[in-house]
């Protein structure tokens, strides 16, 4: 009962711009805290964590400090844990399954759905409008994402992504 009235009142404030007001936006960060028992989860206007499809296996687990940008949509039917102190920008997407084109029917929507977990490790960074695909199942320690990247397949530690499909282009050099 009480879950079900945290989503509701996520919903609500989802995509109500007033909500972004300093004294306000701490109601959402509060909600979606709560509803998705995480520490320090900043999420903007109009994010959308769901899961796109029925999936019993399905979980959201999230870590300290994550900041989520505006109209940023996590699709977790697949399962997705987030270490934590890492931001997604804004409008990026993110899938955790996807339909098997390969199968029994022509129409690929009626054949089955495959659905994998993606764990994004701490210090990581999804630039705006990039696009994770089910395929990836590790964005890794210190890994950054550019914008507009379409990522198909994990990374490596500390390494920049850029592209379609998203290559590496470098590895972020860290003195600490």
């Amino acid at each position: 009962m009480f879950k079900s009235l945290l989503k509701l009142c996520i919903i609500f404030t989802k995509d109500f711009s007033f909500f972004s007001l300093p004294a306000l936006r701490n109601i959402r960060w509060f909600l979606y805290r709560k509803y998705y028992n995480a520490e320090k989860l900043y999420v903007d206007t109009g994010v959308t964590i769901v899961t796109a499809h029925k999936n019993t296996g399905a979980y959201f687990k999230c870590g300290p400090k994550v900041h989520i940008g505006e109209d940023v949509y996590i699709d977790y039917s697949g399962g997705i844990e987030i270490d934590g102190w890492m931001s997604i920008s804004e409008g990026a997407k993110i899938f955790t399954h996807n339909h098997d084109i390969h199968d029994e029917y022509k129409d690929w929507k009626l054949n089955p759905i495959k659905f994998q977990s993606l764990k994004i490790e701490k210090y990581t960074w999804i630039g705006a409008n990039a696009l994770i695909l089910p395929l990836v199942t590790l964005i890794s320690e210190g890994s950054i994402i550019a914008a507009g990247a379409v990522l198909t397949k994990s990374t490596e530690p500390y390494g920049v992504y850029a592209g379609n499909p998203a290559q590496k282009i470098a590895t972020r050099k860290i003195s600490e």
